[in-house]
């Protein structure tokens, strides 16, 4: 790879915990700890969802132009945050910093884009709409949301569960290939966890009657929350996202969701001197969601409790996730299946 700088530890566990929240597969297909400078010109900027891919020709150690391919979040949350295919057009110049491809030395995750005029891009940026700028004081879960900023949040790593599985979970994770196998890469938005923690992206959540209409950014998704009704439909058709039924505790909105299909909870499971595995879950999944406003510091509270008997051996540890609220309008995500020679999908 071009031009290798040396960057600090500091500046290097500041980018971990950075991508850890906005990215949760970094891991498992880019290494920090080998920072990558890439000066070129660009060939092609590929605006998608999931992930966008930034195609560049640069001379490589060896003094002969190679193209290279360097991959960020997805456009609509680039796009946000200034840098648009314009920004980006075919034959300008610029230099890349990110971190290196784990498995192909012309391959990066690009973080910042220098521009000959002294302009520098961080696709971390935080655009005007996430500022708290949001008028009134919320008073209870409705509105726009998103995601709230949490230290060392990563759902590629460790993960206890995978240690609790049963006979049938086990045999399920052995014949799944998370490089390939993620629904997310064919656009499937996967499990009702994965798509709240998707980084980056707006959530709505609005009451129309007798449901409660949650609507999710990423990957488009559409969840309805059927209030009038007290259980799930015997013979129901099974998804991803399952058949959810809810009521309220004074101002808590519970969820209760089943109807699941069997699915993936976690893409990547990463231990020590084991390959990369996937956390699987079976039809059996069973989900219940806690959504209640904490307007002293005007946070939206997400809490799960998970349990799934048929693939694991105890329940989930009981998570929460938290929201700030947002001025952002939701886009379409309109997302593009993901290849699988490994790029990356959520």
């Amino acid at each position: 790879m071009p031009l290798i700088r040396n960057i600090s530890v500091l500046i290097a566990a500041t980018f971990v915990a950075t991508v850890a929240g906005a990215h949760h597969s970094f891991a498992p297909h880019f290494d920090i700890n080998k920072p990558v400078s890439i000066a070129g010109k660009i060939l092609q900027f590929e605006a998608r969802n999931p992930h966008s891919y930034l195609h560049l020709a640069a001379v490589d150690e060896n003094g002969r132009t190679q193209e290279y391919v360097c991959e960020s979040h997805g456009f609509t949350q680039l796009k946000r945050i200034g840098i648009t295919s314009e920004l980006l057009k075919a034959g300008t110049e610029v230099r890349v910093e990110g971190s290196q491809s784990r498995n192909d030395s012309h391959k990066c995750f690009f973080t910042d884009v220098y521009f000959p005029d002294g302009r520098v891009v961080n696709v971390n940026g935080r655009p005007d709409a996430q500022a708290a700028r949001v008028g009134q004081a919320r008073r209870d879960i409705f509105g726009t949301w998103l995601l709230a900023p949490m230290p060392n949040r990563s759902t590629s790593g460790p993960q206890p569960m995978i240690d609790s599985m049963t006979p049938s979970g086990k045999a399920a994770v052995a014949k799944y290939n998370p490089f390939k196998d993620d629904p997310v890469f064919r656009c499937d938005p996967v499990a009702v966890r994965r798509v709240w923690g998707a980084p980056g992206t707006p959530l709505s959540i609005v009451r129309e009657k007798d449901r409660v209409i949650l609507r999710h950014e990423w990957m488009d998704v559409q969840r309805i929350v059927y209030l009038n009704q007290h259980e799930h439909p015997p013979g129901g058709p099974r998804t991803s996202l399952g058949h959810s039924i809810g009521h309220f505790e004074g101002n808590t909105l519970v969820i209760d969701t089943g109807n699941y299909s069997a699915g993936v909870l976690n893409q990547y499971v990463e231990q020590q001197g084991q390959p990369t595995r996937g956390l699987l879950h079976s039809a059996a999944l069973s989900t219940v969601e806690r959504l209640h406003l904490d307007a002293a510091r005007q946070r939206l509270v997400v809490e799960f409790d998970m349990r799934d008997p048929e693939f694991f051996t105890r329940e989930f540890d009981h998570s929460s996730l938290e929201f700030a609220p947002s001025d952002l309008k939701l886009e379409p995500f309109n997302c593009s299946p993901e290849g699988v020679d490994g790029t990356i999908g959520k």
